[in-house]
């Protein structure tokens, strides 16, 4: 699924107000890099697998939030917490999930 809906290029939604772009998919490694600075050219990636694990919470009717995704994900985590909003957004492009400010998590869409 990822593969045919995201592409370079793609405009992925933050948890508020913006998106940011998708500058490079790398299959051998599984990573989906964006570019995340507003006044820079900083990038950032996610993982094919990061995205499924986050999927498959969803899929289960269960929430997830930063915390739930720096446990599993350490080391992508620790490029910052915009790796959280870059996650959850492909699944809102996906159109299976949306941010709950109020959970401050990413739930099932209803």
């Amino acid at each position: 699924m990822v593969n045919r809906e995201i592409i370079v290029g793609t405009e992925v939604p933050k948890t508020r107000d913006g998106t940011r772009t998708v500058t490079k998919i790398d299959d051998s490694v599984g990573r989906i890099q964006m570019r995340t600075g507003v006044k820079t050219n900083a990038r950032r990636y996610v993982t094919k697998e990061m995205i499924q694990w986050a999927y498959n919470k969803i899929q289960s009717g269960e929430k997830f939030n930063a915390k739930d995704l720096a446990k599993e994900f350490p080391k992508e985590y620790s490029q910052g917490d915009c790796v959280f909003s870059m996650t959850g957004g492909i699944l809102v492009l996906l159109g299976v999930a949306e941010y709950s400010p109020t959970h401050n998590a990413y739930i099932p869409k209803c």
